[in-house]
């Protein structure tokens, strides 16, 4: 049977009062007990003591091993995570390199092909669980309008468009002006101000950030997933 830790700290703290207690009474017999009996009395002295010394110190040692294994996940963890993201953003960086370096006819092949690495790594890197990583652009005309153009991860009913003055267009285009993110863990508890999730969509969280380089804007990227708190989706 497993103790809590508040459990754990009165049982040893009894354990040590009572060690203390009979190593007490233990001396006092000693000292009154005839010259044949002295001995049993003293060891029993010296066994309480031992024990009293003893319970604590066992759990300061199983508390240091418990502190030390779970550093040892810590770094586990990370050393995990740089891997993941190694491997999920090494064909990006190749393939970036590989628009750097095509001529102009073959530059926008490649840079499109690049998209669906990006949403791929994205979906992967957010989670296992079902997770949907999605790529908004701006359409042209007016009023100003995201709308989806490509997404990796779960096969879900397609996102709507999010338009320049709704609730939702006030929050985007607010994040993506002052190059800021979004991010909701969980849209019935805490939903975000003008946000709406209408069927059939069902996610329950969501990030979001801007595609821009430098002051120029190119859409936003939202992974969403069907999860509250993003339980499945730890790395956010």
């Amino acid at each position: 049977m497993r103790l809590s830790p508040d459990e754990r700290v009165y049982l040893t703290t009894a354990i040590s009062l009572a060690a203390i207690a009979l190593a007490t009474w233990f001396g006092m017999q000693a000292g009154a007990a005839t010259v044949a009996d002295r001995p049993w009395w003293t060891l029993g002295a010296v066994a309480a003591s031992v024990t009293a010394a003893g319970v604590p110190a066992y759990e300061q040692i199983r508390k240091e091993r418990m502190r030390a294994r779970a550093q040892q996940a810590a770094v586990d963890a990370a050393v995990a995570m740089r891997v993941t993201m190694n491997d999920a953003l090494d064909p990006i960086v190749r393939q970036l390199g590989r628009v750097v370096t095509a001529d102009r006819h073959e530059r926008q092949a490649l840079a499109q092909a690049a998209i669906p690495m990006v949403l791929d790594s994205a979906a992967h890197l957010a989670g296992t669980g079902r997770v949907r990583a999605c790529l908004f652009r701006f359409t042209p005309g007016g009023p100003t309008v995201l709308a989806p153009a490509a997404y990796a991860g779960r096969v879900d009913d397609p996102l709507e468009p999010i338009t320049e003055g709704t609730g939702e267009g006030d929050l985007v285009f607010g994040m993506i002006r002052h190059n800021q993110h979004l991010f909701c863990p969980d849209l019935d508890a805490s939903p975000l101000p003008g946000w709406h999730v209408s069927p059939p969509q069902t996610y329950q969280s969501f990030a979001a950030v801007p595609v821009a380089a430098g002051p120029n804007a190119f859409g936003m990227l939202m992974v969403d997933t069907l999860e509250r708190d993003g339980r499945r989706c730890p790395r956010w």
